[in-house]
């Protein structure tokens, strides 16, 4: 690269970085911390590069303005980054020798462990050049860049020299080693700290580092990767200090794959990052004096940064407009003031923000007060009012906190130098913007509408608003969210209120009633701020009151039960439809409202500020309408599952694409309903989902979803879950009634899913819960076991009509590449099975389950096109399931678990069983085959149950086993016998008290006659025995267990 400085230089460099940038993010998703790390670092070198290229190409004569010092220093500061972005580029292409795969799949390709220490290398060298480039384009000093620079050349030189080192001691064998303490407990190293260019994102570059789902990537908008959730942690001057802090793991939380999102600028010209950090005091420090390594010559250069920019931040000058000569306090008013002011003064010291907010406090109020005296106007279907050009004078008390507001501004925060010695970029915004809005809102007062002194001086002139007893916030209660500091609220537009999460829906002052009976007081002059407002990443509207000191704040979810019914409806053509009758009325009604254990008693200025404040959550609960429960004739329909989600995407499910235009949004609520009717096996559901309250147009979608088959793609623990599933509008092609015309009918197919949406949870629990709520039924399982990574369910479900009965329901769920799905099955008492002991599996030739059925079957005429076919009603059909169990234990206690109260204890495949007594002229043996057999126990009786192949129409032989019974079998013998004992035959087993049921011939239901077991080993037999004698034993521990039981009661 030239020496000669040039704008193509700056070009190349930055097209570089980018290129580097943008494939190395490609593969970074499952990458390891380290080249995550260095991904980030490219990230903040390439906005760094981007804003020199921007300062040079608008201003030719920059590079002049550097003077030649400083001018050769960046020379070399961009020709060591083109070297090292050079061998980083050697790095990228070898890799991509061995083909970019996806994520994790790529990583298994690369033997890491050699790659690490040049990444660290090339990660360290990068993130010098980045702090060395900035420091150039700072005021820094000459000397002080000097210096500097040339700590950062000694401190990387160490640390390659150490490596060096490292690698030989790595060619010795473990008895030449020398005995060093371990250089990491002393000091940490660029491999092993979370630093990279963590502090200079924050303080210098300031790259960003949250993912825009929806951005496109070009070199003019600089991609980052982020595996967090995102939060701002602010500017260098709210946090100067930098991350030393261990390298953090990779997050769990998988997020969408898209291209890499484009940092926003900040107001210095560098770009703001939002990935947390560590701070310094978080490094262990090392235990004994040493030469600084690059992490720590890096910070101290991010520390002088950090000075650097102060001081050029409180030398620029306040934009401000000047104070109104006409409208100000005189100097009786202003002593006023002062000596109203000085009570709060003796209990606190207020800064210039302090300051600040309660002079914009007191314009909202006077813009509040004179919004009363002015008719309005609705501007939309959504609530939105603003006032009408045609205004009268406002009220005197409005005139008054403007005063008010004025003179905390121009005669007390910029009289004051300490104040206004160093202000940050929110501040000097609120200056101006407060400085603008008091003269503008003092431009609509004429000469003549000034009020009297006299006049002046009987209205409320405290600058502090009076405190309740209770009045401070309460945060230890599950449904109240944090009373967070109240300035994010206090501001001159609406739309600036609130975090840059948070969007203020409607604002205005209110009286208040706060706390017990005991210590509640009523207030006047309305000295609460009551606002509605919407989280991003949250649906549901919250509702705020706080006062003016910040002592008390109190925030929660608005419901519909807070909803009051006005006096008449809201409509953009019906100007009488918003309270124009009720203008100018007293205060309203108390409105409670509840925030944990406090209790708080709204009361609205007039009818009007009611109305407005109720028209946006009831129009907006009114939208979405369809996702509360139905109030149905023969079923209850039940909410499973009620969350946000920060995206909900719907998908095209033949390719699981996004759809063409992308249906995407953000900030939606989620919810689950279920509908059970008078049979448990009809159970239906459906997905609602809805819109944010803050949506111009609110909207909600409510969907048939299946118990069965829906499909579910997580990454791990990731907050990302895709899923598809298939409604009732399957066509049937080639239908015809056979007289040649089209039969339209349109069925439930499982196996052809036709709808897929992506939701993106704010927490990976919530994820977590929806999955589950999809996979299972909501009963509470009866017995549930594992299989790998599939999870099976056993539940009772209970049919109340047309006859009561209970049976059971069979959740089996499966993993197909990725997809995890579970299907359900019930299965009733009298039902049969074939179950093997040697294979451990159990199947059922005849278990139910659930086809939906649609709305639109075998008709004449096709569907009309605003109203598709839908899910009707459910039948039932039959259908074989195996289970494949990993061990006997499991597979038992399954089979008992389908059982009313039945244990089963014992089963094993035997050559035959027969009920014919032994013959003296020929053999005994049964012509029906093998047999499964098996013990059941109930508390100290047992039960024997038998079943023959399928060749055998009364395949179950089922009896009561004798108490006490012992020597089935004699020694070394395989067969057992059983004296006469009364036995049941059937088709069915009745599994609640394990007898044969259903017949061919109902006479022969009952026999009676000798048992005689031919087992395949000995050892069955003796196992067997052992099943019997057992639940013999267990019978007599019972009873001495009992008569101990009594005698102890006696004493």
């Amino acid at each position: 690269m030239a020496m000669s400085v040039g704008v193509g230089d700056f070009l190349a460099v930055t097209k570089l970085a980018w290129n580097l940038y943008h494939n190395c993010y490609l593969v970074a998703r499952e990458a390891p911390d380290e080249f995550r790390q260095l991904v980030n670092e490219l990230a903040s070198l390439q906005g760094v590069l981007r804003t020199l290229r921007d300062d040079v190409n608008s201003d030719r004569s920059f590079l002049d303005k550097l003077g030649e010092a400083r001018k050769q220093t960046l020379e070399r500061c961009l020709a060591g980054c083109y070297d090292t972005l050079r061998k980083l580029e050697q790095l990228v292409i070898k890799y991509r020798q061995l083909g970019i795969g996806d994520g994790l799949q790529f990583w298994r390709k690369i033997k890491w462990v050699t790659q690490q220490r040049d990444v660290s290398n090339l990660r360290a060298k990068v993130m010098i050049h980045t702090c060395n480039i900035s420091l150039c384009m700072s005021s820094i000093g000459n000397s002080s860049l000097a210096r500097i620079e040339t700590s950062m050349v000694a401190a990387l030189e160490r640390q390659q020299a150490a490596e060096d080192a490292e690698e030989e001691l790595d060619g010795l064998t473990p008895l030449a080693r020398p005995r060093t303490v371990d250089a990491a407990a002393d000091s940490p190293t660029p491999s092993s700290s979370g630093l990279a260019m963590n502090g200079m994102q924050r303080q210098m570059s300031q790259a960003t580092l949250v993912e825009n789902r929806l951005s496109t990537a070009s070199p003019d908008s600089t991609p980052s990767m982020s595996e967090e959730d995102g939060s701002d942690f602010g500017g260098a001057l709210r946090k100067p200090s930098v991350s030393l802090g261990r390298a953090r793991k990779p997050s769990q939380q998988s997020d969408l794959k898209v291209l890499p999102p484009s940092p926003r600028p900040s107001e210095d010209g560098t770009e703001v990052s939002r990935k947390s950090e560590k701070t310094v005091a978080d490094f262990p420090g090392p235990s004994k004096p040493h030469a600084p390594d690059v992490i720590e010559v890096v910070a101290d250069a991010m520390k002088e940064l950090s000075r650097i920019r102060a001081m050029e931040q409180s030398s620029r000058p306040l934009r401000i407009v000047p104070q109104d000569p006409v409208h100000q306090p005189d100097e009786a008013l202003k002593a006023n003031f002062q000596e109203l002011a000085n009570d709060e003064l003796k209990i606190r010291r207020l800064n210039a923000r302090d300051w600040l907010r309660v002079a914009t406090w007191w314009l909202l109020k006077a813009r509040n007060a004179t919004e009363h005296e002015r008719p309005v106007v609705m501007t939309d279907a959504r609530g939105s009012f603003s006032p009408s050009s045609d205004s009268r004078s406002a009220s005197t008390q409005s005139y008054v906190d403007l005063l008010k507001a004025s003179w905390i501004l121009y005669d007390i925060v910029l009289k004051d130098q300490n104040l206004t010695a160093l202000l940050t970029d929110e501040n000097r915004k609120l200056f101006y913007n407060l400085s603008d809005a008091i003269n503008e809102d003092f431009f609509h007062f004429k000469e003549v509408d000034v009020p009297d002194k006299s006049i002046i001086n009987r209205q409320n002139l405290n600058i502090w608003e009076l405190l309740q007893p209770e009045e401070e916030s309460f945060d230890d209660q599950e449904d109240l969210l944090p009373g967070l500091e109240n300035g994010r609220w206090i501001t001159v537009e609406q739309e600036d209120a609130g975090e840059e999460d948070e969007q203020v829906l409607y604002r205005t002052f209110v009286n208040a009633e706060i706390g017990s009976k005991a210590l509640r007081m009523k207030s006047r002059g309305a000295p609460y701020m009551l606002l509605l407002s919407v989280k991003e990443g949250e649906s549901e509207p919250k509702v705020t009151i706080c006062n003016q000191s910040g002592t008390f704040s109190l925030t929660r979810n608005f419901t519909p039960e807070d909803v009051v019914p006005t006096s008449g409806p809201m409509t953009p053509l019906s100007p009488q439809g918003i309270g124009m009758s009720t203008l100018g009325s007293a205060s309203t009604q108390p409105l409670p409202l509840q925030f944990g254990r406090m209790k708080v008693s709204v009361a609205f200025q007039n009818e009007d500020d009611l109305q407005k404040f109720m028209w946006i959550p009831e129009s907006y609960f009114a939208a979405v309408k369809k996702r509360d429960p139905r109030q149905l004739l023969n079923a209850t329909e039940s909410t499973l599952f009620d969350s946000s989600v920060e995206v909900y995407e719907v998908l095209k499910a033949s390719t699981m694409k996004p759809s063409n235009p992308r249906q995407a949004w953000q900030s939606c609520n989620v919810r689950v309903l279920e509908t059970v009717g008078k049979e448990g096996w009809r159970t239906t559901r459906r997905l609602a989902v809805s819109s944010s309250a803050g949506e111009r147009r609110p909207w909600c979608r409510s969907t048939f979803l299946p118990l069965s088959r829906v499909q579910i793609c997580r990454d791990g623990k990731s907050r990302q879950i895709i899923m598809k599933w298939s409604d009732c509008s399957h066509e049937v092609a080639d239908k015809t009634d056979g007289n040649w015309n089209k039969v339209y009918s349109y069925v439930y197919d499982d196996s052809n899913p036709n709808i897929a949406i992506n939701l993106v949870f704010s927490t990976q629990q919530e994820a977590t819960d929806f999955q589950n709520c999809i996979l299972r039924l909501s009963l509470d399982p009866i017995y549930s076991w594992s299989s790998g990574d599939d999870e099976r369910f056993v539940y009772d479900v209970t049919d109340s009509e047309p006859n009561l009965k209970q049976y059971k329901g069979i959740i089996i769920s499966h993993t197909r590449n990725s997809w995890k799905y579970s299907e359900l099955f019930y299965m009733y008492r009298d039902t049969d099975y074939l179950y093997s002991h040697d294979h451990l599996r159990v199947r059922f030739p005849q278990v139910y389950y659930a086809d939906y059925i649609s709305n639109h079957t075998d008709k004449l005429y096709a569907p009309p096109t605003d109203r598709p076919p839908r899910f009707s009603h459910t039948e039932k059909k039959v259908t074989s399931q195996p289970i494949q169990f990993d061990d006997e234990t499991t597979s038992r206690d399954f089979m008992s678990s389908l059982s009313l109260n039945q244990q089963l204890v014992f089963s094993r495949r035997v050559h035959y069983i027969t009920t014919k007594p032994p013959s003296r002229f020929g053999s005994s043996k049964s012509n029906k085959g093998s047999a499964e057999v098996q013990i059941w126990r109930k508390g100290t009786a047992a039960r024997l149950a038998s079943r023959w192949e399928d060749k055998v129409e009364d395949k179950w032989m089922t009896m009561s086993v004798p108490s006490g019974i012992t020597g089935v079998g004699t020694r070394d013998s395989n067969r057992a016998t059983l004296p006469k004992v009364d036995y049941e035959r059937g088709r069915a087993v009745d599994m609640a008290n394990i007898i044969a049921r259903n017949p061919r011939d109902p006479n022969m239901a009952k026999k009676n006659g000798p048992i005689t077991i031919a087992f395949d080993t000995v050892k069955d037999r003796e196992e067997f025995a052992h099943a019997l004698e057992a639940t013999g034993s267990q019978s007599r521990r019972d009873t001495d267990r009992d008569i101990e039981s009594y005698l102890k009661a006696l004493h």
